[in-house]
Parts: structure tokens; C-alpha cells; sequence
């Protein structure tokens, strides 16, 4: 008879991208309880950005535990309980929370994106993460890195390799519904840009590749944030972009059933995931993304997208353009996208790898395959 186990999510807030992955756990028959606390519930900023989280009345979600409930929380676990932890440091509830397992010898792990390794400010990170994560180094039992820089930054951190495995923020399948807008194929292949409108993002490069695209195309931008000025500007002068604002995330399958391809150049590895990039391929889109986005990791095969290695617009417009000649956005592409993405990206994969990765290391068996593969 297969192991049972009891898990205990830690996260600073009660994220979308977070509760999916505790839902399906929750209903699974390998999970004898889960239990998911949170520093706070999902922040205006992101509430702001059209994000929204379903907290079912009947789930075990705690809310701001104070550190004695916290303590006494680890206290009554089970002894071969599994504690997950997003996060290290500033977030009360998980540095309490990590403080209690590591006293009372309880097993936990990390979940994790990579920290941003660039110029000094990256290899002040990477002296910190030396300095003062040797009582994770020796203790956790494992740590789930996200995105495609994940495991390399957790092994440049010190973390033995045997322990570390790539992760993902797994997500529901897309569920149709409608929207206050409509987005029109009628001049061309659609290309879209979801997202924090940040230059971080790299949207001042996708403005410019809209400029250098040979195919005729549909251009719609979705989101908010301080470039906004600058996509309205592009909106007056391209007669084939159209400027959304933020969408609700109701309304986002409908933005990705209808886009094409979506573009995703971010300029830093501040984008640890890009939950965009996994919603874009089980809607049926291909992806363009900069090799900074952790999601990059599921564009191996040409069908599915395609990863810029040059942060340069004319390469993202090259690129493009080399996708549009493939017919790349034809039915038949969707599907098998789709299809990929619904094995290997959703929630239910997503816990089914999790407990593959928790049979290896407590009931000895083969190291699973990561779950892009």
C-alpha cells in the first residue's frame, strides 16, 4: 500500500498561483491531511493587477498566526509530517514556522524561485545566501526550485544536488468565461502581451518588435504598471495594437484562447516562473519568451515556442515573424500545446510529481523525471 502523507504549506500570502497545487492535494488519495498558512491574504497590489484567490470556507487555511500558535501548530504534527516553506526570511510566519521544524526535527523542504544573480547586487545575494542559510543547508530535506535558473542558483547557494528538484507553480486548467472586451484575428495572427507593464518585463521591447514585424498581425497589450503611458503612445501610432488595460483573471482564458502568440521578454530573472507562459500553452498559444523567464524551461520543442537568448527587439520580431512563416498558430499546433500542457503543467500533475518527489526521498524509490520531460 502506497505512503500517506500529512503536508503543511507555508506562503507569505494566499497567491493563485499557490492554492491550486493545495486544492488538488487536498482531494488526493495519497494526502492524509493538508494544511496551508499564510503570513496574510492576497496584497492590493496584486489584487490591483486583476489577480483573485477562492479561499473555500470548508478548507484549512490559517490566516496571520501569531508564533505561538505557530509553534504549537508544529508541536501537534505528525512526527513524519512534510512542512513546505515559500520563502527564507522577512516573512514572519515562515521564519517562525522554519525556527519551530528545525527544533523540533520535523521533515521540510523549500519552494522556491531562483534570487536574481546579476551585476553585485547578484553576488551580494549569493554571500548572503551563504551566510545565513547553513541551518537550511544541513537541515531541509529537499528544495523545489522553480523555473529553468532554480536548481542552478540552490547549488550555487551550497545545496546538495541529490536534494534539489525542479518545480513549477502549477495551475488549474483554463476554464472559459467571458470578458468586457473582444479580440479580433481579423488582421492577422494575434500577439499578446500579458502582464505588469514594467520595463523589468521587457514591454518597451515588445513595443519596439511590434514596430519591426514583417507579417501583418492583431497586437493586443493586458495589464498595468508604470510603462503604461508608453503602450497607450504605441497604441496611437500602430493601427494594429490595442491596449486593454488590466484584465480580470476571469477573463484571462478568454485573452489566451484567442491570442496566437503570446510574448513574454522579461530583462531579468525576476520572473522565477511566469505563470503567464504555463496559462498561454494550456490555452493552445505559443510562447516567445527572453531567456530570463523560469517558464522558458517549456519551450524545448519548436511547436511550443520559442526562447530569445539576445535581449534585442529586432531578434523578438525576427523570431516572430519565423513562427508566423511556420504557421505555427494553425489548429493542429493548438491542440498538440494544449495537450502538452494539460499533462505535464496543471495542478493534478503538479501534485502527482510532488508526491513522486516525497516517495523518493523517504521511501527510497527512482528519482522522478522532471516535469517538463
Amino acid at each position: 500500500m502506497s505512503k500517506r502523507y500529512t503536508i503543511y504549506l507555508w506562503e507569505p500570502e494566499t497567491s493563485p498561483h499557490k492554492l491550486p497545487l493545495f486544492y488538488e492535494l487536498l482531494r488526493h488519495e495519497r494526502v492524509s491531511k493538508v494544511t496551508f498558512i499564510a503570513q496574510k491574504e492576497l496584497g492590493k497590489k496584486r489584487q490591483a493587477q486583476g489577480w483573485q484567490t477562492e479561499l473555500r470556507e470548508d478548507a484549512p487555511i490559517i490566516v496571520g498566526p501569531t508564533p505561538e500558535e505557530i509553534r504549537a501548530l508544529v508541536v501537534s504534527s505528525p512526527t513524519d509530517s512534510i512542512h513546505i516553506f515559500s520563502g527564507l526570511r522577512r516573512i514572519p510566519c515562515i521564519v517562525e514556522g522554519l525556527r519551530a521544524v528545525i527544533a523540533h526535527k520535523r521533515r521540510f523542504g523549500i519552494l522556491h524561485e531562483p534570487r536574481v544573480f546579476e551585476g553585485l547586487g547578484g553576488i551580494a545575494r549569493l554571500a548572503q545566501s551563504w551566510a545565513t542559510e547553513s541551518s537550511l543547508r544541513r537541515n531541509a530535506a529537499f528544495v523545489l526550485a522553480i523555473g529553468a535558473h532554480g536548481p542552478d542558483w540552490f547549488q550555487m547557494s551550497g545545496y546538495p544536488s541529490k536534494r534539489i528538484f525542479p518545480f513549477a507553480y502549477f495551475l488549474p486548467p483554463p476554464i472559459a468565461a467571458g470578458s468586457s472586451f473582444e479580440v479580433s484575428r481579423s488582421a492577422g495572427p494575434v500577439i499578446s502581451f500579458l502582464g505588469r507593464l514594467e520595463k523589468l518585463k521587457g514591454i518597451h521591447l515588445f513595443v519596439e518588435a511590434m514596430n519591426e514585424l514583417t507579417h501583418g498581425a492583431s497586437v493586443y497589450v493586458a495589464g498595468h504598471g508604470s510603462c503604461s503611458e508608453l503602450v497607450l503612445k504605441a497604441e496611437k501610432s500602430l493601427s494594429n495594437l490595442r491596449y486593454l488595460g488590466p484584465i480580470k483573471m476571469n477573463e484571462v482564458p478568454y485573452f489566451l484562447s484567442m491570442t496566437d502568440i503570446l510574448v513574454l521578454p522579461s530583462i531579468t530573472m525576476d520572473d522565477g516562473w511566469g505563470a503567464v507562459v504555463s496559462e498561454a500553452l494550456m490555452a493552445g498559444a505559443a510562447v516567445v519568451t527572453s531567456s530570463k523567464v523560469g517558464a522558458s524551461m517549456c519551450l524545448a520543442e519548436e511547436t511550443r515556442g520559442a526562447v530569445v537568448n539576445e535581449l534585442d527587439s529586432k531578434q523578438f520580431a525576427r523570431t516572430i515573424d519565423g513562427m508566423i512563416n511556420k504557421e505555427l498558430y494553425r489548429p493542429e499546433f493548438r491542440k498538440a500545446r494544449s495537450e502538452w500542457a494539460m499533462g505535464h503543467l496543471t495542478q493534478k500533475s503538479g501534485a502527482s510529481y510532488l508526491l513522486q518527489i516525497f516517495d523518493h526521498l523517504f521511501e527510497g524509490t527512482p528519482r522522478p523525471a522532471s516535469f517538463v520531460q
